[in-house]
């Protein structure tokens, strides 16, 4: 069995091709529930978080998670000290990290491999995955100028609240300097009305296009929006009242007396986070992220009455996705994006980094396949379906990275040892199933387990014995193969 005909059988590009959408062979069991879960709420499985899982009981597991209470004082302590810029406040950030001459980059870059590490070591990754889930939700482009450093504020924002009641998110991100400049409500005044975050706070962050609102509506959602602004040489928010539109204002049917200040957009807010339509597209948005690109209509009504009857408690919704028939029927429906690929890769071959240039690499992977942190080009955020992300250029972009990590060729700070990963596998067999059982965690196929001992015998017996330096060689291209499997790009 060559590399070539493997990737062939094992990837099967062209069956992922329509909408993500991939004919599995009857031989594919799913997997386990607790490796589904985690799977779905993880940038990848470490041996010791499966060890862990698989002593408590799903439920207790899934608790375990959505509490978020693992213990990184370590990995804050030396982020906060390799990266000075995560704590500090506006003044310090714009004094230390200046436009001028381009420091504002450093700020960025710090973000931006802060969040890479978190979400590579943090003990809390669901926790890691909604932080992404909401900085995606309220996006903004992270490389744009006054961005750079406005969105360690906002990311700050998005992580305290990233596990707490949704109105909360909304509020912070109101008052986000990073999204008031993005969106432009830093201009926005009575004598010059600027639509773009009444327009965006329905279309993308609430009630959706389909939520209900009119032209009229965004009109007035801007107006009552007149006068939040920014201190641009503090990056702090700043409400003006001589800036505020005091006229009366109508809201979804909802009326705003005249002669009001700041409170206009603060009963925006309340309005918006407590509407039915905010409720459904929310869950709908969730749903599309631990489920299925397809969301049904029973889960959504199911999921948009837990988040109406909590105000929108996003552990509470969280709890019943996860509790929920469609979850557990949902193995093989989602496709993991570039950035998860990655990080599932180095978290389940226990890749050790070191250096100052793993990093970068790894940015490298991310930008070439188009998913660069915090910086889609328009406020709706990355998509989160496979049509965008699956097609025959990202496969291959997959297996390279696959061979490339493996072999060590992706830097040398990134080191995996597939040997140890095999333990004390000694024949093509033991080998194929040792890694399966170590880094794919579910059943092959029976054509796909004979396929792979072919690659790892090279010509002889099944059950003949490897030595050195053939195993290791053997066990590095077995698990290349694995790793640029339809079984693990699965989410």
């Amino acid at each position: 069995m060559s590399l070539l005909s493997l990737r062939k059988t094992l990837l099967q590009p062209e069956a992922s091709l329509s909408f993500g959408v991939v004919k599995i062979d009857e031989g594919i069991k799913p997997a386990e529930p607790l490796v589904h879960f985690m799977n779905r709420t993880s940038f990848g499985l470490r041996e010791s978080e499966m060890q862990r899982a698989r002593s408590m009981t799903y439920a207790a597991y899934v608790n375990l998670q959505l509490a978020a209470t693992g213990d990184n004082t370590a990995l804050e302590a030396q982020l906060a000290s390799i990266y000075p810029s995560l704590a500090m406040d506006g003044p310090t950030l714009i004094a230390n990290y200046p436009v001028a001459d381009n420091r504002d980059a450093i700020a960025a870059a710090e973000l931006r491999a802060a969040t890479t590490l978190r979400q590579l070591y943090s003990n809390n990754q669901l926790f890691e995955v909604m932080v992404e889930f909401w900085t995606n939700h309220f996006a903004v482009e992270h490389n744009m100028g006054f961005m750079r450093q406005a969105k360690t504020l906002d990311d700050r924002d998005l992580r305290k609240n990233a596990l707490g009641k949704f109105r909360d998110l909304l509020n912070a991100n109101a008052r986000s300097p990073a999204m008031l400049y993005y969106l432009d409500n830093y201009v926005n005044t009575k004598l010059g009305v600027q639509e773009n975050y009444g327009r965006e706070i329905m279309e993308l962050h609430t009630i959706g296009v389909d939520g209900g609102y009119t032209e009229d509506d965004v009109k007035a959602v801007a107006r009552a929006f007149t006068g939040w602004g920014l201190s641009r040489g503090r990056l702090e928010f700043a409400f003006t009242q001589r800036n505020h539109d005091v006229d009366e204002k109508v809201v979804l049917g909802v009326r705003l007396a005249a002669n009001r200040g700041m409170e206009d957009g603060q009963d925006v807010l309340n309005l918006l986070a407590s509407h039915p339509s905010t409720a459904r597209f929310i869950a709908t948005k969730l749903i599309r992220r631990f489920v299925t690109d397809t969301p049904s209509e029973a889960l959504i009504a199911q999921i948009q009455r837990v988040f109406t009857l909590s105000d929108g408690d996003i552990r509470q919704v969280l709890a019943a996705i996860f509790n929920s028939v469609d979850f557990m029927a949902s193995g093989d429906l989602k496709y993991k994006r570039p950035q998860e690929f990655m990080l599932s890769l180095l978290r389940s071959c226990e890749a050790t980094t070191t250096g100052a240039t793993f990093l970068r690499a790894l940015n490298g992977f991310t930008d070439a396949q188009g998913q660069t942190f915090s910086n889609w080009p328009g406020p709706d955020g990355y998509p989160d379906i496979a049509s965008h992300w699956i097609n025959t250029t990202a496969w291959l972009g997959r297996w390279n990275l696959s061979f490339a990590a493996i072999e060590g060729r992706l830097d040398r700070g990134i080191v995996i040892d597939a040997k140890a990963l095999a333990g004390n596998a000694s024949t093509p067999a033991t080998l194929v199933d040792r890694l399966t059982e170590r880094v794919l965690r579910r059943t092959l196929s029976l054509n796909d387990r004979d396929d792979l001992i072919a690659l790892a015998s090279a010509g002889k017996l099944a059950d003949g014995t490897l030595v050195e330096p053939e195993l290791g060689i053997r066990a590095r291209e077995v698990l290349s193969v694995m790793l640029s499997s339809r079984y693990f790009n699965f989410r």
